[in-house]
Order: structure tokens, then C-alpha cells, then sequence
């Protein structure tokens, strides 16, 4: 049913049937008509009251152990809830700060390490708010809160099971398992060689206890269980497929194979390209923005990858808002509308790559750290309205599932694909999507906004917007033709008076060529007479 539609729908009640309530309902009426014409706006709204102001304290990074990288980990998937998360060390936290958040994580990385988090465990225990706790030495009131027994085992082997997933021979060392609880738990953990089973986590109201957490297993996926019912977040979500790595001089026939082939079979999918400052006006670029419109047309969304920081330092980064609204605009330009931004997790903790990369996107894909290049480094995250957890495909496959049918993460997530670099690799990749039995979701399906001086871009109910006008996705592709100019050619002085310098040049030396031809002949032949003359005497 359209907008329209549902605005002739509305029926007020009147109390009294005079000229003011008829003008006040005239106006609620034009109100909602306004908050349901422009795509995205109710939508933001909601979501900006729903922010959660998260604050995240840890004892370690845990640099060379299994658990290095969790922090991250968990960072993306707090922003993936739509949380905007502080996060500070037990030594910068900060006397009486954590009151001004709703909810708080603690985690615990390193037994051994002697930090008390003295100020920061006085104010938790009186802390009112939601607490999750990760990793070693719950604090003592929400150890009572949960009616807590655990043992702890220097070395075991463990199966995991939550949801339809589960992944076996994972290695833990120093692991505690929980015996006795009180309130609801979260997945299954079993030991090789013992019946037994423990629970992974649990939850009684606010308080939340996971005692095991890594990225790369299972239970980097299992924390998201927990993690949405802690932070009360009950919107429906998705499975997305995304290709990265996809730029200007990579095989745009290969792509546009490769949308036509999902096309049909009814698969949609997220293109993350990478963003071009200079030349767009060569064939090269053309032929992208062709490929691009051609794979929006087929059921493909399109998201800006943050430039390559190591590739952009060299240059005047105060102009990378600049840039990127170029680009973008390029885009639109041609009729491509992008609907988000990719870019690795530090970018959102660093001010300047928040407002000057990702200043014009309300959504966002976060992938890991790569090499970290802050500028200007914060503390606190932007909540994007919309915000995918990436996941290597390979890592889902790694995982036994109780279905062929994989349902959705509890957080929006992108299982992760590198654009095929071969014919071979590309068939390949074709076909695992082909035969993967799972619905992905169509990311032009949510609400997203992208806004520059120019252009105002929206999606909504699988409809792209460019400037309130909707966008044709089944425009004929163009032929882009390979005659250019790429260096353009300098102003030319006394051309004529030189080309006729070289014609008069080429004919005197051709008229000395041949008079000179004609004196050897006539030298010859007096020579060859001279030369019989005398033999006759």
C-alpha cells in the first residue's frame, strides 16, 4: 500500500464537529503527511531516541593472546546494535563518569594483571544501570545478582552451540564454567570426553556474565545472543552479501556478469567501492560508473569504501569532505545512488575521518582494523542509524549448522566476499552464493540517507531517491567509446609558417638529389667516350 493511500485511510474522531478541530486536524494531517513523504525521516528520528550511550571498560588488550582483538570485536558489534560506545581503560576512567551512561561493560582479559579499577568498581556498585560482565573476576554484587557458581580448568577442549550454529575443538585456556545461575542462559558449551554441559552466558534482567570471548570463533558470534537482549534491541535483521575491493581498473565485464547471474538467481548483494578523486571524466571512470549502474539495476546496492589512509596521507586531508561529496556526486551524476559507507573500525573513533569521510552518510559497513592511522582519536563512537557487522564468509562456513537454511545474526550482518579476481574464482563464487540455501536481505529494502550540497540520496522500501525523484534502475546500459584525449595538446605558434619551411625544404633537397643524378649520368658518358676514344687509338 502506497503513502498516498495510507493518508486517505487516517480517520480522526471528532469532539466537536466546529472550524478549529477541523483546522487542527488539518494540520496533524499534513504533519504526517510530511513525516511519511520524505523517506528516511521517521525513521531517523526513531532511531536517534533509541541511541544507547554505551560505556566500555577493560584491564587489557590482550596483545598477543588468543584474546587480542576482542575489544574491537565488541566495538563493532555494540555500533551494529545502534549503541554509540565509549571506551577507556580501567586507569582513564574517570571518577563518577559512569552515571551518565545507560549501559556498561566490563572486561576482564587478563587474570593476572594487577589493575583494581578501584574508582571504577566503587562507583559500579552503585550503579543502577544495565552491566555486562566479560571475561575474569565478576565483581561481587552482580555475582550475588545472578546467584553465581562456576569452576574454573586450566586447559580444556570445548564444543560450542548457540542458535543454528555451533563449532567444535575450540581451545580455552584458563576457562571458568558456570555450574548454577540464576535468570536466563545463552548457548550450550560441552567438554570433549564429558557429558556435562554449561551454559556460555547468561542474563538475570540487567545483569549479564560471559565468562569466554574471542574473535574469530564462535563466540565472537555468540556474544550478539546475549548482546541484544541486554540492550533491549528488537529490530528485525538481516543477512547481507557484500563485495569489497572492487575499484576503476578491476574487470567491470566480470562484474557485470556476476550481477546478472545473482539477478537471476534472485540474490541481492552490496558493491563496496573505492572512491576516485581525479579524472573522473576519462572513459576509465565512465566504464565504472557504467559497470555500477548496471549492477544497481540488478539488484545491487552501492557503498563507498573509505579511501586507503596510507594512499590519502600524503595529500591535504582538511579537504577529504570535499572529496568524497565529489564523488558522491559523481555518482548521482550518472544515476547511481550510494547508500552507505564502509570503512574500518578506528575511522568512527577518530573526529576528523567521523566528519570529514563519513560526515555525509547516515549508515555504515565496519570492518576490521587493518593498519590503524588515527588523526584526531576519540573516545566515543558515532551511532549510525545503520550500522552491518562484517564476518568473513569463510568464517560462516567454517560452522556446522543444525539447517542448510542460515537465519539471520541477531545484528545486521555482511558475510564478506573479495570481488573473484579470475574467470575461475568468479564461477566459483557465483556458485557457492547460488547454493547457499539463505535469504539475503536487499539493503535499499531499509532506510538510508546520503546528503551533500548537491544531492539528498534516500532509500525506502526498495526505492532509491535522488532528490525526492525516484531512480530507474532498468536504464539502457551506454557504450562508452575509448577515444580520448588523456594529455591535452598545448596551443601551437607558427605551425603554418614551419609545415611550409618543411615543404620547400623536401622539394629543394629532391631537385638536388636529381641534378646531382644528372651530372653523374653526363659525367659517366663523357667518361665512357673519352675511355673508347683511346682504346681505338
Amino acid at each position: 500500500m502506497n503513502r498516498r493511500h495510507r493518508l486517505r485511510e487516517l480517520t480522526i474522531p471528532f469532539a466537536q464537529p466546529d472550524w478549529r478541530s477541523s483546522i487542527s486536524v488539518r494540520l496533524m494531517m499534513l504533519l504526517i503527511g510530511l513525516m511519511l513523504a520524505v523517506p528516511g525521516v521517521a525513521a531517523a528520528a526513531s532511531d536517534e531516541k533509541q541511541t544507547s550511550q554505551v560505556l566500555l571498560v577493560y584491564d587489557s588488550l590482550a596483545l598477543g593472546s588468543g584474546k587480542e582483538g576482542n575489544i574491537e570485536a565488541l566495538k563493532r558489534m555494540a555500533a551494529a546494535f545502534g549503541a554509540s560506545v565509549t571506551v577507556q581503560s580501567f586507569d582513564q576512567y574517570v571518577s563518577g563518569s559512569i552515571s551518565s551512561y545507560d549501559y556498561v561493560i566490563g572486561v576482564r582479559n587478563r587474570e593476572d594483571l594487577m589493575t583494581d579499577g578501584g574508582s571504577f568498581l566503587q562507583d559500579l556498585s552503585h550503579y543502577e544501570g544495565a552491566y555486562l560482565h566479560i571475561g575474569a573476576n565478576l565483581p561481587g554484587p552482580m555475582r550475588a545478582e545472578l546467584r553465581l557458581l562456576e569452576e574454573k580448568r586450566t586447559q580444556e577442549t570445548i564444543s560450542l552451540s548457540i542458535g543454528q550454529l555451533a563449532e567444535s575443538s575450540i581451545k580455552v585456556s584458563g576457562g571458568r564454567f558456570i555450574t548454577s545461575y540464576n535468570g536466563e542462559s545463552y548457548g550450550t558449551i560441552a567438554m570433549d570426553g564429558r557429558q556435562d554441559t554449561y551454559p556460555y552466558g547468561v542474563r538475570n534482567g540487567s545483569t549479564a556474565y560471559i565468562p569466554y570471548y574471542e574473535k574469530g570463533n564462535l563466540s565472537e558470534l555468540a556474544l550478539g545472543y546475549l548482546l541484544k537482549d541486554w540492550l533491549k534491541f528488537e529490530k528485525e535483521t538481516q543477512l547481507y552479501v557484500l563485495f569489497t575491493e572492487i575499484y576503476p581498473f578491476s574487470d567491470l565485464q566480470a562484474l557485470v556478469r556476476m550481477a546478472d547471474s545473482l539477478y537471476d538467481a534472485g540474490i541481492p548483494f552490496i558493491v563496496s567501492v573505492r572512491p576516485v578523486f581525479s579524472n573522473t571524466d576519462y572513459p576509465a571512470m565512465k566504464r565504472y560508473l557504467e559497470a555500477l549502474k548496471h549492477v544497481q539495476s540488478r539488484n545491487g546496492s552501492v557503498v563507498v569504501q573509505a579511501p586507503n589512509v596510507s594512499a590519502t596521507i600524503s595529500q591535504d586531508m582538511t579537504t577529504l569532505d570535499l572529496q568524497m561529496a565529489e564523488f558522491i556526486n559523481v555518482l548521482a551524476d550518472y544515476g547511481v545512488a550510494p547508500l552507505g559507507v564502509g570503512a574500518e573500525m578506528y575511522w568512527v573513533y577518530d573526529q576528523h575521518y567521523i566528519t570529514k569521510g563519513m560526515g555525509a552518510f547516515d549508515s555504515s559497513v565496519l570492518f576490521p582494523n587493518g593498519e590503524v592511522k588515527h588523526m584526531a582519536k576519540v573516545d566515543t563512537t558515532k551511532a549510525f542509524a545503520s550500522s552491518l557487522y562484517t564476518v568473513e564468509m569463510s568464517q560462516i562456513e567454517q560452522l556446522q549448522r543444525k539447517e542448510l537454511y542460515l537465519e539471520p545474526l541477531p545484528m545486521d550482518t555482511a558475510l564478506v566476499l573479495d570481488f573473484p579476481s579470475d574467470e575461475e574464482k568468479l564461477e566459483a563464487t557465483i556458485d557457492r552464493l547460488v547454493e547457499e540455501w539463505t535469504s539475503f536481505g536487499d539493503y535499499k529494502n531499509t532506510g538510508h540517507e546520503v546528503k551533500t550540497e548537491k544531492y539528498e540520496i534516500a532509500s525506502q522500501g526498495g526505492i532509491l531517491y535522488l532528490n525526492g525523484q525516484a531512480v530507474t534502475l532498468n536504464a539502457a546500459d551506454r557504450l562508452i567509446s575509448s577515444d580520448y584525449e588523456y594529455i591535452s595538446k598545448g596551443e601551437k605558434s607558427f605551425e603554418t609558417l614551419f609545415t611550409m619551411q618543411n615543404k620547400i625544404l623536401i622539394v629543394l633537397i629532391l631537385l638536388s638529389l636529381f641534378i646531382f643524378g644528372c651530372f653523374l649520368i653526363i659525367g659517366y658518358r663523357m667518361y665512357k667516350r673519352k675511355y673508347e676514344i683511346r682504346r681505338r687509338l
